[in-house]
């Protein structure tokens, strides 16, 4: 029996280019690439449309959508679906209605400058992954999100004094990975600041900093830390293919 399929998030706060990192690993490797935020369910959407911030208790269902769709694309039928992506998956291919329904809904999000390089990989290669993998970039800002994210029990103290605790999730099995963008303040706000059409208030930034429990590779499994900026204070860019490289050979060390 190979090894178990890997679930590899590339978290951080706001501004740190997980979407851009996180497709450059799924491109190297050649494995499958989705946007967390495009998981998010139709309650949490509205929700954030009519202007109103999601809270722990909105965000188990949505990471819980996550570690799923990961799970539905490294297995048997997502993973014959993408390799011939312009046929949807046969009958045959699935076990149940629910999961071909699901299953089609996760290759919806998959993005294809990520597929495209996984079908190049296959064709020249002639031999598939030793252990398949799906990345997804996801702020996982919190201990608790990360334990959802690999399975864990989770347990969330909300603000009207409730707590709400997320079951385990570990069946279908899959290994999760993080790949921790790190950035400060001052690199994070200059980089939101710059953003073409993007406006980012100092004080939204804050909030997602003071929510961040940064993890450590010591103190967290399946951990790699890479940073955006060099320099004392860390305050000057690394570069984008700089970091990019950095975070493709971290997870490679981390998954293979």
């Amino acid at each position: 029996m190979g090894p178990l399929p890997a679930l590899i998030i590339v978290m951080g706060a706001s501004g740190c280019g997980k979407s851009t990192v996180g497709l450059a690993i799924a491109k190297e490797l050649g494995v499958p690439f989705v946007d967390g935020d495009d998981l998010h369910p139709a309650d949490n959407v509205a929700k954030m449309s009519a202007g109103h911030p999601l809270n722990d208790e909105d965000r188990i269902p949505w990471l819980h959508r996550i570690r799923e769709t990961a799970i539905l694309l490294t297995s048997d039928a997502g993973l014959a679906a993408l390799d011939r992506p312009s046929h949807p998956p046969s009958p045959s291919e699935v076990h149940s209605a629910a999961l071909s329904h699901e299953l089609a809904s996760a290759l919806q999000h998959v993005h294809p400058d990520a597929l495209a390089s996984r079908m190049d990989k296959r064709t020249k290669a002639g031999t598939k992954r030793e252990r398949e993998a799906c990345v997804v970039a996801c702020s996982a800002l919190t201990r608790e999100y990360r334990k959802l994210l690999r399975g864990e029990e989770a347990r969330f103290h909300l603000p009207d004094g409730r707590e709400v605790v997320s079951d385990s999730h570990l069946e279908p099995h899959i290994e999760t990975f993080f790949v921790y963008l790190h950035g400060t303040r001052t690199l994070l706000l200059k980089r939101m600041e710059a953003r073409a059409g993007h406006f980012m208030k100092a004080s939204m930034l804050d909030s997602q900093l003071a929510t961040l429990e940064p993890p450590h590779e010591t103190d967290e499994v399946n951990v790699a830390v890479v940073k955006l900026g060099q320099g004392d204070d860390e305050g000057e860019e690394r570069g984008k293919e700089a970091v990019c490289r950095d975070a493709v050979e971290r997870a490679r060390q981390l998954v293979g």
